[in-house]
């Protein structure tokens, strides 16, 4: 069982992920959705694939790093968010953060501020030095959150099995892009 703490954005509160039947049923649903896989694996997972995709989910989650679901003052599951290494042809031990975001609640600037959650988690919790992410590069949106959320594109990397656009922020940019954030009640 993961000991990630709960945390709040702020509107939203981002729960470690349970192998529960209500977390898992949350996680299926965003994998069987188009809209959501469309940049990730190209269409929705079959029930063979999701169930594969879940037990991925709960074996790489850990300790420290893992996966979220993130909910509204409803208890409405809006999506899932992440920080976790890297997969990569290269030896690299980087972190990534990412997010899946549901239709319903896009729009809503939800992708940037669960990004720079968790962006204090890593740099203040867990003393990491850097975090990345990835995109596809035809998701405009998810570049933008990116972007809004502080970190900068810095070229290419291989990953997932492909070349994907390179996006970074370090622990110095973070606290002086987001001051108020980095020193504001954990």
């Amino acid at each position: 069982m993961s000991t990630k703490p709960q945390l709040n954005s702020g509107r939203f509160d981002l729960i470690p992920i349970e192998h529960t039947p209500d977390g898992n049923g949350h996680l299926i649903e965003m994998m069987q959705n188009a809209q959501i896989q469309r940049f990730l694996n190209g269409s929705p997972l079959s029930d063979s694939e999701a169930l594969v995709g879940l037990e991925r989910f709960h074996r790489y989650d850990d300790d420290d790093l893992g996966y979220w679901l993130i909910y509204d003052t409803g208890q409405n599951c809006v999506g899932m968010c992440l920080l976790k290494h890297l997969p990569s042809r290269d030896k690299t031990n980087l972190i990534e953060t990412g997010y899946w975001i549901k239709p319903a609640f896009w729009g809503q600037r939800i992708a940037a501020e669960v990004t720079c959650r968790l962006l204090k988690y890593a740099f203040l919790d867990l003393a990491l030095e850097k975090v990345i992410a990835v995109v596809d590069p035809e998701n405009i949106a998810s570049s933008k959150s990116l972007q809004r959320a502080g970190l900068i594109r810095r070229g290419h990397i291989h990953a997932y099995g492909a070349e994907l656009p390179l996006y970074v922020i370090n622990k110095a940019e973070f606290n002086n892009t987001h001051r108020e954030y980095a020193s504001a009640n954990r």
